[in-house]
């Protein structure tokens, strides 16, 4: 500030320098790049967290294998990251910088790319080059089929960002500048300087000034001393009917939180853990937006991961996070499709992200899906395979027979007399 002074009296020796503008332009504040970046950084980390809580299986026919897989993807991936803090690093890279390279050290270690060079072929698998990590240049060229590669497109955020929030940064400097010139102090200063030379004038000035303003801004009771040849003037804040409150600035914070949230899938109350239909909107995003990012990343592992004997051979690698569904929310419809024998018990723990279990692969079927067929004791019941292609099932084998409980089976009328029972 006390530069600023001084320049005025290096500058220039006479006072005109007051109308020429110079000293009275500001900051562009359509700078305000903060305010987009608080935006993105909300919506981005909201995502990461959710998606960090999930943990992938790795699976052969069904049965869970306890591996280094199992270990690098579900516990430590590297020396320097645990399983949460990778795959929210991961997510974040992905959906900020609309790609993320994940390479593979010589000591196993999962590490995420902070800069690379990718180079598109069109019949061999691209590249990867320039791998620079924490600082670290990896001079090896990577080939596709040895990293783990995604990459994100939103084409609606990225246009809207690129051209609305330069407007919303310049909006939220005005109300910043606005907030802060309703409590400014303000004062002049009138100094008759008729003796020493131009720098004895210079420093006496800035002494002066110096005082005053260390006072005001150090001490809760400030006292200016009058002194010969200088009279200090306080105007006093100003007082605007228009003044924006900090509510109003948080609002404008929070309107840019909601637009980008809207574009990326998030339903805004989410976000501020807003407890009205919280239980229905975390569906709708777990179903939504959680699940491509589920599939995105589950999809790419299994590509480069898993061999195409061993994927052919029942080898998988799943995501199992806030996908899944809520066994006790659905009992009813897990009942009806066990008892209509269109699934076996262990089809629905599979689907259900459970190891199937010895003895639950038979198909069952109840009385209420039975079939009556003429009167009353004329009784027929659908077989298994017949209920499955009514509701567009394969047929499977075994199944053109039914199980039904002892006590459900029709009895047979017999004469009460026994023996011939022609009525002759």
């Amino acid at each position: 500030m006390f530069d600023w002074i001084a320049n005025i009296f290096s500058k220039r020796q006479d006072m005109s320098y007051i109308f020429d503008g110079e000293y009275f332009t500001g900051d562009d504040t359509s700078q305000k790049a903060y305010l987009k970046r608080t935006a993105l950084e909300t919506c981005i980390d909201f995502i990461a967290k959710n998606f960090a809580q999930a943990k992938f299986q790795h699976v052969k026919n069904y049965k869970r294998l306890n591996d280094i897989v199992d270990y690098k993807l579900n516990v430590m991936p590297n020396q320097n990251e645990n399983a949460t803090e990778f795959w929210r690093h991961f997510l974040r890279k992905l959906i900020f910088e609309g790609e993320v390279l994940v390479i593979q050290s010589q000591t196993n270690d999962l590490l995420i790319a902070d800069s690379f060079v990718k180079n598109e072929s069109a019949y061999y698998p691209d590249t990867f080059s320039g791998v620079s990590i924490k600082g670290y240049l990896n001079q090896s060229t990577f080939s596709a089929s040895d990293v783990i590669y995604c990459t994100y497109s939103n084409n609606r955020l990225e246009t809207f960002t690129d051209s609305l929030f330069a407007d919303y940064g310049q909006i939220f400097g005005r109300m910043i500048e606005v907030q802060m010139r309703n409590n400014q102090i303000r004062g002049t200063v009138k100094a008759n300087l008729t003796q020493g030379t131009q720098d004895q004038k210079q420093k006496t000035l800035e002494t002066y000034l110096e005082k005053i303003f260390n006072s005001f801004r150090e001490k809760t009771v400030a006292v200016v001393p009058l002194t010969q040849g200088f009279e200090y003037e306080e105007l006093g804040g100003t007082k605007s009917n228009t003044a924006q409150s900090i509510d109003q600035l948080t609002k404008l914070r929070n309107d840019t939180i909601d637009i980008i949230a809207e574009m990326m899938g998030i339903p805004p109350k989410l976000i501020y853990d807003q407890p009205a239909d919280t239980e229905k909107l975390q569906v709708q995003f777990n179903e939504g937006t959680l699940a491509f990012f589920y599939e995105l990343v589950s999809s790419e592992i299994n590509a480069k991961l898993i061999s195409s004997s061993a994927y052919q051979n029942g080898e998988r690698i799943t995501l199992v996070g806030k996908n899944t569904k809520d066994i006790f929310a659905i009992s009813d419809s897990i009942d009806k499709l066990v008892a209509s024998g269109t699934f076996n018990r262990n089809e629905i723990r599979i689907k259900l992200g459970e190891e199937p279990v010895t003895g639950l692969d038979d198909f069952v079927i109840t009385k209420n899906y039975t079939t009556s067929i003429g009167g009353e004791k004329d009784k027929a019941v659908m077989t298994i395979n017949e209920i499955r292609k009514d509701q567009g099932q394969e047929p499977i084998e075994g199944g053109d027979v039914i199980y039904m409980p002892s006590s459900d089976i029709p009895s047979i009328d017999v004469n009460d007399e026994g023996g011939d029972m022609s009525g002759s």
